[in-house]
């Protein structure tokens, strides 16, 4: 089945698109906080673990209203699911190393 973006949702694919922006800025998080500094050493992070937990909670009213509903339905829901646990797992496999990071030392 292909993706309907229409299917997928404005503001959800608001949110996919700023999490995975927010990947490769963990190369400039150790940046000094100066400038645009401040925006990848204390911003970005810290919507990280937003964009994080909204992800999650999206994923879990997703799976919650699938239940009883016609397959159609349920195709669309599960498909919205996978995309936030997709975007999900892309947060914490390379921002987690990141914040691994910062708890050892």
């Amino acid at each position: 089945m292909a993706i309907n973006l229409k299917d997928v949702g404005g503001l959800r694919l608001a949110l996919l698109a700023f999490s995975v922006a927010t990947l490769p800025l963990v190369l400039f998080a150790d940046m000094a906080p100066q400038g645009i500094g401040v925006m990848t050493s204390y911003i970005v992070p810290a919507l990280v673990v937003m964009f994080f937990f909204v992800l999650l909670l999206d994923a879990l009213m997703n799976r919650v209203f699938m239940i009883e509903q016609p397959p159609e339905v349920r195709e669309v829901k599960r498909t919205r699911m996978w995309l936030d646990l997709a975007a999900a797992a892309g947060l914490l496999i390379v921002w987690g190393t990141y914040f691994r990071t910062l708890m050892q030392g």
